[in-house]
């Protein structure tokens, strides 16, 4: 302990950020800049276990054209990227989806594709009209669907029984057409899950609230309808160079991070007050750590310093999934097109893909989105397979993947000339998997980690896995660090 007024140089405290993605890159920068001029006092080592840094964000150019293989996407009711986007001198390069004159969005019912009705939000109507003449329900289904406006809602008694599976959430209040036809496909389409076993509470909860505080979703959403009409495209957006611009800025913005690139972490032992991580590299000590990794990996690598924490992480479970880019002459699909408009793409219902022998959970134009992403006489096509019930997929050839996606297509779309880009994207264990008792689980693990000094978790395994949720996280992770930091021997 250094004496009260005696001045002594004080070793720089070190910090170690387990994991690349957005939520460790956005922590190692929020760490930066809250130490400020006192920034020598802190020594941040960055650990990511593959070759580049960015997580599932990786933005491709081939020829003149940007290929996004993870998300392409981030929405903007949630003010945490943007934010950031503003600091970093981003604010300029978003670009929204270019819904003026679009299509919208397609489902794929009894063969055919068919426009997801105007003003459908996920798992309700706002508007009653389209609904009604959308071919996609049955007219018992239709019928089914409008009753959720005298639907009584649900009594909770408990706080523990607040809890429903994303199912029989959408079947109580909706029916099970809606779910078949249009929920189910749709909330597959964002977390590759399977809505028996999601959590309402965690991937629904606006819903929740508006039966629970209006008695009906279809009204609640009818009264707001100016901010959740048809699917909601214009709260998305991306960056001019596509989602990849994001990481390039935040590692333009860390001069004196250390980043160990294809470093992976393989044990974590405490040592003394802090941590000794044992890497390929190396043998390093730390005096706090953050685990911006997946809840699994995390599991693994605290199994000696904490089996209860190491326990409770291990529950949540992730899913895989594919991404299969290709590149059309855009009059290969022209009568796509003329059927529809500019549309954005479709989801294709788990029945639907059984019935006709699909693989694919959903495709996308890309091109369509967003300008500039290919020149005007191509198109971008993204391709998704995989999720919760279908791990094997993964472990197929890329030839095999590219075949099953491009059959599919060939169905679908039926194109007059084949792709000339196609490329796979794996992503195993990507999307954390929020299922019943998340909520629950989650507040176990942040009771769990407050009793563990100098230990931080960050990243979309907890509360969120859209970007600006990570980017949320990881400012939050970083307050707290700060704010511990701040409370030591070495004061800020």
């Amino acid at each position: 302990m250094v004496e009260v007024g005696k001045e002594e140089k004080l070793e720089p405290r070190r910090v170690a950020i387990i994991g690349g993605g957005i939520s460790g890159l956005v922590t190692a920068y929020r760490l930066r800049q809250q130490a400020g001029p006192q920034s020598e006092k802190l020594k941040i080592t960055l650990y990511e276990a593959s070759p580049r840094l960015g997580g599932v964000i990786e933005t491709l150019k081939w020829q003149d054209c940007l290929i996004e293989s993870g998300p392409d996407s981030f929405i903007t009711n949630k003010p945490f990227l943007l934010d950031l986007a503003k600091e970093l001198n981003l604010s300029d390069r978003i670009v929204k989806v270019q819904s003026e004159g679009a299509g919208g969005a397609l489902v794929y019912s009894g063969g055919r594709m068919h426009s997801v009705p105007d003003g459908f939000v996920m798992l309700a109507p706002s508007k009653l009209l389209p609904f009604a003449a959308s071919g996609i329900l049955s007219p018992a289904g239709k019928m089914r669907a409008l009753m959720e406006l005298v639907i009584p809602q649900r009594k909770v008694e408990t706080p523990s029984g607040a809890d429903e599976s994303l199912a029989n959430f959408v079947r109580r209040r909706f029916g099970a057409e809606v779910l078949d036809k249009l929920a189910q496909p749709m909330v597959a389409g964002i977390y590759v899950g399977d809505a028996e076993k999601l959590s309402a509470q965690s991937v629904a909860a606006r819903f929740l609230e508006m039966e629970q505080t209006k008695g009906s979703v279809i009204r609640a959403l009818m009264k707001n309808r100016e901010k959740s009409s048809g699917a909601r495209y214009g709260l998305f957006a991306s960056f001019d160079g596509g989602i990849g611009t994001l990481v390039e800025a935040l590692l333009a913005n860390l001069p004196d991070v250390e980043l160990r690139r294809g470093c992976a972490v393989r044990r974590i032992e405490r040592k003394g007050a802090g941590y000794l991580l044992k890497s390929e590299a190396d043998d390093a000590c730390y005096d706090m750590l953050v685990l911006a990794c997946p809840a699994a990996s995390a599991s693994t690598m605290l199994s000696e310093v904490n089996p209860t924490l190491s326990s409770q992480l291990a529950k949540i479970q992730s899913a895989s999934s594919v991404v299969v880019n290709f590149v059309f002459e855009k009059e290969a699909l022209a009568s796509l097109e003329k059927r529809f408009g500019r549309t954005f793409g479709a989801v294709i219902p788990l029945k639907e893909r059984k019935a006709s022998n699909l693989t694919l959970i959903a495709f996308s134009f890309a091109s369509n989105k967003y300008p500039l992403r290919a020149p005007d006489k191509e198109i971008i096509v993204r391709a998704f397979l995989g999720g919760v019930g279908e791990e094997e997929t993964l472990a197929l050839a890329d030839d095999v993947l590219l075949r099953l996606a491009e059959e599919d297509l060939n169905r679908l779309l039926a194109p007059t000339k084949p792709a000339h880009y196609r490329r796979v994207h794996r992503w195993p264990a990507s999307m954390p998997q929020y299922n019943l008792g998340h909520e629950a689980l989650v507040a176990e693990i942040e009771e769990t980690v407050a009793d563990q000094p100098g230990l931080y978790l960050t990243g979309a395994s907890y509360r969120g896995v859209g970007i600006p949720d990570c980017v949320n996280s990881a400012n939050l992770c970083a307050k707290k660090l700060m704010a511990e930091l701040a409370e030591s021997v070495y004061k800020y």
